[in-house]
Order: structure tokens, then C-alpha cells, then sequence
């Protein structure tokens, strides 16, 4: 009689493997790689990614090379690659090493870890692996060596151009990859090969230069009727719009694609005006321009086509929406060939996009003219407050010129001119005086507060005036003022404040200043209870530091006060190595954030007991507790 085989135990649930993976940092180190060898069986991605990135830091090299032998497996020998991966170059040695093995799928699983990599120091070993007996494990070695990217490695690649269709292609991926004009010759003489000449055309396409130009657009003449325009079409624009300058000549090349403007596929019309527009000034451009505009372009991206068409500046300006964006963009990457007229004109007419500011203002930056000085100004006016403090930088740029222009704006409200003046740095002294002269407290808290970034200024108003006479109305904003513009002489008023009538704000500031004296009334209002304030409290004192305010923390922490994630954060700020106890004893938290501030507080203070724990947050399932846990360890 047959014994019964043993029924094989049930797979966990994913809410088992979930809570098993929050458990693995404080597992010991043998529990928890038994416990990722079950959890790299788990269908859910989200479950096995965090497995193997736990395993890639823990699991020895002994048994990580035993999962790479594991013929029977191909789960567990998946996962052994996965984890040789994830270890970067850290798993260098063992893989190099194993690029000896007798096993040629091991040798193979090497050679794959190698080159996502990417590290130089394995261009030798693999150039060796070029050798190999095993057709696969050439192949592979040709991809790896492509993806580091040196040249060198190109007389090794070359010979494989005449093997076997496999590792011919591989070698046309792997020049592609190294994108050297040495290998354009040997890729241009491939492109009318039936099997490895599209790829070639693509690998000619990432090298680019003028060379790979000629030979794409010469094949491109020559078989027009028989290549697909689908695929070809792109390759001829992406290489044209990567040349540093327009090409000379290519009347027929422009003739060819002209036609293909009224083509029915989108994507071959939207090719063909690509390379028009990057070919030059030509009949086509309104139409180019027209199919350019119809895509799904991004309006704060400039196109490459358009990057070398300066002449095209006033054409774009005038047209609204997405067409004027790219103009604001062409005119910022030429700003010394750029007219006047069409800039203020574009100006003027619609308020730019917030995500062109920076392109806006660099251009306008290298242009001084009064005409776009007052446009600039018109702008100005239009715009949110936000969107006025973006343009600030643009605004410095024309000081004298918009000096002139508030000056001949009668219509220009008060308000308005002040803060102009003050951004510009105009005329302090009689600001200051209008401002402390002005009745109405509303207005000048409005005005104030658009100027609390203007420290030369708002260090000369009379604070402690107005917080005697308005504590309730002043109080706040002298608190963003002294936190925006770092004015320290508010310091003592605000502490004053902090006493009678605390609020996040002055709480906030008095920490961002780091002002020690304000800690006592810090840990009174603490103790005080108020649990709404209490996370802010934490933090700014985190902020100021000090042995006072650590203790304060520390008692938080202990006592349970607040959030974990708040009071480590806080204590993380302002640790010293005696600290660092209490941040070992929490590496094994529930909440990833403690387990980082922990990451953050035992890799400033380099001992062997913080090292031990540093190598358990480098197995933490969280990607980015790893990370730092490992940049310490390394460093």
C-alpha cells in the first residue's frame, strides 16, 4: 500500500505576508531570510520587490550563490538574480567571481547582474566573458558590456557583426548603447540587412551626428518606396534634431518629406514636420508648425526641432495657447537674437504660464529695453500675488527701466507701487516713513506682509509699536516676517508674544530661528497640555536644540506623548551621540519614519554597535530606509 503523500501547507494569505514583512526588521538574521524565502513565492509584486530587497541585504553571499544553482527552481533562482541586482556594487566580487563557474546558467546569471550594474570595473571580467563557449552567455556578455557605455570595448563588439543572427543583434543593440561615431561606419553598411537593419537604423539613431544623418537620410533617398515611413521617419528626426546646427543642402531630403504632410498616418505627418522644422527655414513651416501644435507636446517643453529656429521667434509669439509658450522658450535659448516688439507684444497680451517663469526670466534677464520693461510691469499688475513673487527675479533684471515705468504709471495704486518699490529696492527710507505713517493697520499688514522677505526694510519698522498697540493683529505677522527674512532683532518681541498668546506661528518661528532663550516657554506651554500643539512644539524644539529641549523630546518619546514619527523626527534634529541608545532600540519600529530618523541619527556617530544596527535598516523592507542605511555604511 502507497503512504500518502504529505499535503504540502497552504500558502500564506497576503494579509499574513504583509504583516510578515512588517515584522522583518525586527526579526533575527536567520528568521527573516526564512521568512523572504516564503515571501518571494507571493504573487503580489509589491510583496516579493520588498522581499528581495530585504534579502539582497542580508542574505549571505554563500546562500545567495546556492539560490543562483538552483536548476530545480526557477522561483528561488529568479529571486538569487533579483537580489545579485539590488545589490549594485556591493555584489561586484561575487559576481565577477562566478563569471569562472564551471555552470554555464550560472555564469549566465553573472553576466546579467553585471550589466544592471553598471559598474566600470566590470568591463574587463565581461570583456573576457566575450569568449565564452556559451552562444547565451555571449550574447548576454555583448548587451552587458553595450549598457557601460565605454567605447574601448568596440573593437571586442565588431568581429560579432559577422556571426550568427543572434549575436549579431545583440552587437547592434550594444553599439547603439555605446552611441560612439566609431561604430556609425560599421551600423551604416547594415542598414539595407533584411534582419538587423531596423535595429541598426535605431542604433544609428542613438549615436546621432551628422554622420548618422548621412547614412540615415541617404537610405531613407534611396529606398523611400520600400521602407516603412512609420519607422524610419522618427529615427530621421530624432537624429536631425539632435545636430548642433541646421544642415546645409537637403533639397531633395525636404521635397521627400513634404509630400508626407498630408500623409494619413498621424504619427508619419507629425515625423515628417519634426524633420522639416529641424531642417530649417523652408514653404513648410506654417503647415510643420500647424501638425507640431496639434500633438500632445508639452507647452512648457520646447520641441528639439524648434531648438535651432531662432527665426521662428516672432512667428510663435504671436500665436496663443501652447505655440506662444514655445516661443517665451526659443526666445529664452536665444535671447541675443530675439526683437523686442514680439517679447513685450507676448507679454502683454496673456500672462504666461507659472512653469514658464524660469525660462521667461532668464531670457528677459539678457534683454534690456525699456519697452519690455513696461510690459513687464503691464504683467506684473495682471498676476496672483504668487505669481508676482515668481517674476521678482526678472524684475531685478530691469530695475532702472521699471523705475521709470512706475513713475509714469499714474494709474498705479498706492499699494501696488510700494511693493514694487520695495522688490526693487527703491527709495527705502521714504517707504519706510509712508508705511509707518499709513492709518489704516489692514492695508499695512497687507503691504507688509507682501514685503516680508525685504529684510533691509522690515528690520526698520516699528515692531515693538505695533505689537503693544495690536498684539492680536501684529503678533502673526511679525512671526512670518522674522521667519521669511531671518530679522532676529523681532526675536524678543515674539518671544513676548509666545508668552502671552501662544499660536503655531510665532511657535514655528521661534524654531526656525533656533532662538534658545524661547525654550523654557517652549516646555511651559509643553507641559500645559495642549495636545494640538504639541507636534509643533516637538519640532521646533527639535529645531533649537540644546540639552533642555532633547530631554523635552526624549520624555515625549518615552512617555508617549505624540506620534512616534513626529517626536524621533524632532529628536533626530538635534541628537547628540548619547542619543544614539535610544534610536538603536527603536530600528525595529512598526513605522517606517522612525526607522529612518533612525537611519539618520546612528550613521552621524560611527560606532560598532550603530554599525550593527545600520546593517539591520540596510535589510529594512522600505526602499528608502535601505538606501540611507546603506549610504552610511558605505561612506
Amino acid at each position: 500500500m502507497t503512504e500518502p503523500t504529505p499535503s504540502r501547507a497552504p500558502e500564506p494569505s497576503w494579509e499574513e505576508c504583509m504583516a510578515l514583512l512588517d515584522r522583518l526588521p525586527s526579526l533575527p538574521t536567520e528568521e527573516r531570510v526564512e521568512a523572504i524565502e516564503k515571501l518571494i513565492r507571493n504573487p503580489s509584486p509589491v510583496i516579493r520587490e520588498r522581499a528581495l530587497r530585504t534579502g539582497a541585504a542580508v542574505v549571505s553571499d554563500e546562500r545567495l550563490e546556492s539560490y543562483l544553482r538552483e536548476g530545480a527552481d526557477d522561483v528561488v533562482r529568479n529571486a538569487g538574480l533579483e537580489m545579485l541586482k539590488m545589490r549594485g556594487a556591493r555584489g561586484l566580487p561575487l559576481a565577477i567571481r562566478l563569471l569562472r563557474d564551471p555552470d554555464p546558467d550560472v555564469v549566465l546569471q553573472s553576466v546579467l547582474a553585471l550589466g544592471h550594474v553598471r559598474d566600470l570595473r566590470a568591463l574587463e571580467p565581461l570583456r573576457s566573458a566575450l569568449n565564452h563557449e556559451e552562444v547565451n552567455v555571449q550574447a548576454a556578455a555583448i548587451e552587458a558590456v553595450g549598457k557601460l557605455g565605454d567605447s574601448r570595448a568596440i573593437p571586442d563588439l565588431l568581429p560579432f557583426l559577422e556571426e550568427d543572427p543572434w549575436l549579431q543583434m545583440a552587437t547592434v543593440q550594444a553599439l547603439g548603447e555605446l552611441r560612439s561615431p566609431a561604430a556609425v561606419s560599421p551600423l551604416g553598411e547594415l542598414l539595407t540587412d533584411l534582419m538587423v537593419g531596423p535595429i541598426a537604423a535605431e542604433a544609428l539613431a542613438r549615436t546621432g551626428g551628422r554622420k548618422a544623418f548621412r547614412y540615415l537620410a541617404e537610405h531613407w533617398l534611396r529606398f523611400e518606396e520600400e521602407t516603412d515611413p512609420e519607422t524610419m521617419l522618427p529615427l530621421l528626426a530624432h537624429v536631425l534634431e539632435g545636430l548642433p546646427s541646421i544642415p546645409r543642402g537637403q533639397e531633395e531630403l525636404r521635397e521627400s518629406l513634404g509630400k508626407l504632410l498630408d500623409e494619413e498616418d498621424d504619427e508619419v505627418r507629425l515625423s515628417a514636420a519634426r524633420s522639416l522644422l529641424a531642417l530649417g527655414a523652408g514653404d513648410e513651416d506654417d503647415e510643420a508648425l500647424e501638425l507640431l501644435t496639434e500633438s500632445q507636446s508639452d507647452p512648457a517643453v520646447l520641441p528639439a526641432c524648434l531648438g535651432q529656429r531662432k527665426d521662428l521667434v516672432p512667428r510663435l509669439l504671436s500665436r496663443p495657447g501652447k505655440t506662444r509658450a514655445w516661443g517665451f522658450l526659443l526666445a529664452a535659448r536665444h535671447p541675443q537674437s530675439v526683437e523686442v516688439e514680439p517679447l513685450a507684444a507676448a507679454l502683454t497680451d496673456e500672462v504666461p504660464p507659472p512653469d514658464l517663469l524660469g525660462p521667461i526670466t532668464k531670457a528677459l534677464s539678457r534683454i534690456r529695453n525699456q519697452a519690455l520693461a513696461d510690459a513687464l510691469l503691464a504683467t506684473y499688475l495682471q498676476a496672483s500675488p504668487d505669481y508676482r513673487s515668481a517674476l521678482g527675479p526678472a524684475m531685478a533684471s530691469h530695475r532702472d527701466h521699471l523705475a521709470e515705468a512706475i513713475e509714469r504709471r499714474e494709474d498705479l495704486e498706492r499699494e501696488a507701487r510700494w511693493v514694487l518699490k520695495a522688490q526693487l529696492g527703491l527709495d527705502l527710507e521714504a517707504l519706510e516713513q509712508e508705511i509707518v505713517e499709513l492709518d489704516d493697520d489692514e492695508t499695512r499688514r497687507r503691504v507688509v506682509e507682501q514685503l516680508a522677505d525685504r529684510s533691509e526694510l522690515v528690520a526698520r519698522l516699528p515692531w515693538e509699536e505695533w505689537l503693544a498697540k495690536d498684539p492680536a493683529g501684529y503678533g502673526p505677522l511679525a512671526a512670518k516676517v522674522a521667519a521669511e527674512s531671518g530679522v532676529r532683532e523681532l526675536v524678543p518681541h515674539l518671544r513676548e508674544q509666545l508668552t502671552q498668546r501662544p499660536n503655531p506661528d510665532l511657535i514655528r518661528a521661534v524654531g526656525e530661528l533656533g532662538d534658545r532663550e524661547s525654550v523654557p516657554v517652549l516646555l511651559e506651554i509643553l507641559d500645559q497640555g495642549a495636545d494640538r500643539l504639541t507636534p509643533l512644539l516637538l519640532e521646533s524644539l527639535g529645531r533649537i536644540g540644546g540639552p533642555e529641549a532633547r530631554g523635552a523630546i526624549r520624555e515625549a518619546i518615552l512617555e508617549d506623548r505624540c506620534e512616534p514619527r513626529i517626536a524621533y523626527r524632532a529628536l533626530s534634529l538635534c541628537a547628540i551621540e548619547e542619543d544614539d541608545a535610544l534610536f538603536r532600540r527603536a530600528v525595529g519600529h512598526s513605522d517606517w519614519y522612525v526607522r529612518l530618523a533612525c537611519a539618520e541619527v546612528l550613521g552621524r556617530f560611527v560606532r560598532p554597535e550603530n554599525l550593527a544596527a545600520l546593517s539591520q535598516l540596510a535589510a529594512d523592507p522600505v526602499g528608502i530606509v535601505s538606501q540611507r542605511a546603506l549610504a552610511f555604511l558605505e561612506a
